[in-house]
């Protein structure tokens, strides 16, 4: 630990404390660890309180100046989450945590600027430590603190921050098991905090206090810190950011960022909750659930969710007389080809394609175990004789949404998980043994080698920058997906959004708004509909011929071979999806174009035919507007 308190004591990682009395920027630390660049500065003002603080990791500039916290010279509220670090309040403290270094920065706000800083490093870091903290002293006595003292208060007598900040951490250094630990405020005339609201001062609290949508945080012997908390059988209403004291009963719930009262309900079309003291109890999901993978974002059957760590070759799912397997491109992080086993068959979906062992297909396929078909001009979608329901995303890039048969028997493994309902063993190896984390358990569903080779962090601080400016609007309270909001939370598809744009290889567009469609895709699926996001956010699709694209496609009876006989396609459960389609009163022909019922080819046994007579198998038949009529000698109309 490193630390700098008062008008300007200096304790460094090593060795014993000394003063340094100036108005100038210092470098408090500056090393190297990992090939992570750290390097932190500070400034006093005239009052010998820090009034800017430079914290640079990983190019990332945050700056602490003013009560206020700017993070690449944008100002922040807690708490808050980015790619290379996390800053929160910890007790009455203020602490940012890093997640590309064993590294924490806690401070702590009063009027007019920071009274005291503290630099942690959990490890030892493999570079040489530069600046103030950098610096070797010999081991301090009881004299060296009185001189420390002395060069602090000087000229700063009337200041009581510049004073208490010094005792305070001379106590905390003596521990509360000295006798000075109860008694230290009252000798030297330091007021406690004033905590806002209902909330009461404690020396020794947790870091993290119970509130409403924490009640029960992990308290551990380090998380014990000066804290403003509430009285004995009180939790703090900390929704909406507020500061009051109740009792569990009174606690509201809270879903997607708005508050609801003991009693209140929310519904979808799934399932309806309902709010009892802070919780939500919830009816059975009428939705089927799904697996879903979406580039290296996978969300098992039960509901959990990790990342792949390679760019690699999974299985996805596997059942009897089944198995669906997932291929990643080698340069990017998002699916290549998805493959259905299907009995002996094999269905192969890439880039804008679908085929049956070498075969396309370009409308519709029938078997007997699968009836494969396409939705729209970006979904293709297969329902099986086993009652597995796949539905695949073929543009502009390759996702995947696996449905399992309602009554399936047998075991179901791979990266989808079980299906039974429990969260805990899905990370369930090729091998049986349950992991803890996801690494080893997405590897054991590897076929062939696997290198680890998806970053968790951004590769490129440009891509970062871009994507955090247009991911956002996922999470702007105005904008155009706000209305799912109170039904879908944004943080995981914000998450999401960042990482895949991060890292895309090349149109850094495409990545964007892919990600935007699959938050919207959520939300449609529990009956939300967005509205036209893709025109407000420049998502917009090109549509082939004179195709034209819609959010509310449905492949039953929409093309010229429906009009021949029954469209299998019909009376199937299934959502409607985005993409290029024909408009109402056209039909899909066969060459993608959209055309009107009189110029369609009619579908027979024998293949198809053109608008107008034919004779077939010797008797007179005549296409008309699809359907093909033919004599009586026919006997029934193919």
């Amino acid at each position: 630990t490193c630390s700098t308190f008062g008008s300007g004591v200096i304790q460094p990682f090593n060795g014993s404390s000394f003063y340094v009395r100036s108005n100038c920027p210092f470098t408090l630390t500056r090393f190297t660890h990992n090939r992570v660049d750290c390097d932190i500065t500070m400034r006093r003002g005239d009052s010998g309180l820090l009034v800017h603080v430079e914290i640079i990791i990983n190019k990332i500039r945050t700056v602490l100046q003013n009560g206020s916290i700017l993070v690449e010279g944008r100002s922040v509220s807690l708490p808050y989450d980015h790619t290379y670090q996390h800053i929160f309040q910890y007790g009455v403290f203020t602490k940012l945590r890093s997640s590309l270094l064993p590294l924490s920065v806690t401070w702590h706000n009063v009027p007019g600027g920071i009274d005291s800083l503290r630099v942690e490093v959990e490890q030892q870091l493999s570079g040489l430590v530069t600046g103030l903290c950098g610096k070797h002293n010999a081991t301090a006595r009881t004299s060296h603190y009185i001189q420390l003292c002395k060069e602090n208060l000087y000229t700063y007598e009337a200041n009581s921050y510049i004073a208490c900040a010094f005792f305070r951490e001379v106590v905390q250094q003596c521990g509360n098991s000295s006798h000075i630990w109860n008694i230290w405020r009252t000798e030297t005339s330091c007021k406690e905090p004033t905590c806002p609201g209902d909330l009461i001062y404690a020396e020794q609290g947790p870091a993290f206090a119970p509130s409403c949508s924490n009640p029960d945080p992990a308290i551990s012997n380090q998380d014990l810190v000066a804290s403003c908390v509430c009285p004995k059988n009180k939790l703090r209403n900390d929704v909406g950011g507020g500061f009051g004291c109740v009792s569990v009963p009174s606690c509201p719930c809270v879903f997607a960022g708005k508050s609801y009262s003991t009693g209140d309900t929310r519904s979808t079309k799934c399932q309806t909750c309902m709010c009892d003291s802070g919780k939500w109890h919830c009816s059975a999901n009428f939705c089927p659930a799904t697996c879903v993978i979406e580039g290296h974002f996978v969300t098992t059957i039960d509901g959990k969710r990790y990342t792949v760590p390679g760019k690699c070759t999974y299985v996805a799912s596997q059942g009897y007389n089944w198995t669906v397997i997932t291929e990643f491109y080698k340069a990017t992080p998002t699916l290549k080809t998805v493959i259905l086993h299907l009995f002996q068959e094999v269905y192969t979906f890439s880039h804008n394609m679908v085929k049956i062992g070498e075969d396309k297909i370009t409308e519709l396929h029938t078997s007997d175990h699968a009836l494969v078909f396409w939705e729209s001009s970006m979904y293709v979608q297969v329902h099986t004789s086993l009652g597995l329901k796949i539905q695949v995303q073929v543009s502009p890039q390759i996702q995947l949404y696996l449905t399992l048969p309602t009554n399936h028997t047998g075991p179901i493994s791979g990266l989808c998980g079980n299906s039974n309902s429990d969260t805990r063993d899905d990370f369930t190896t090729s091998s049986g043994i349950i992991e803890n984390s996801a690494q080893p358990f997405a590897l054991s569903w590897t076929l062939g080698t696997c290198a680890v080779n998806i970053p968790d962090t951004c590769i490129n601080t440009d891509n970062e920058i871009f994507a955090e400016e247009k991911c956002s609007i996922l999470n702007d309270p105005n904008g155009m997906f706000a209305k799912c909001h109170h039904h879908i939370p944004t943080d995981h598809y914000h998450k999401a959004c960042i990482q895949r744009t991060c890292n895309c290889v090349r149109r850094l567009e495409e990545c964007i708004c892919v990600a935007l469609g699959n938050y919207a895709k959520a939300c449609a699926g529990l009956g939300i509909f967005i509205g036209d996001w893709r025109k407000a956010t420049n998502c917009t699709v090109k549509c082939e011929n004179n195709q034209e694209f819609s959010y509310n496609i449905r492949a039953c009876n929409h093309t010229c071979r429906s009009l021949s006989g029954s469209d299998p396609r019909c009376g199937l459960d299934d959502m409607p999806v985005d993409g290029c389609g024909c408009p109402e009163g056209t039909h899909l022909n066969l060459e993608a174009t959209c055309t009107t019922k009189a110029d369609c080819f009619c579908n027979y046994y024998g293949g198809t035919t053109p608008p107008g007579p034919v004779v077939i198998d010797g008797r007179q038949c005549i296409c008309e507007d699809g359907e093909l009529h033919c004599s009586k000698d026919c006997g029934k109309y193919v």
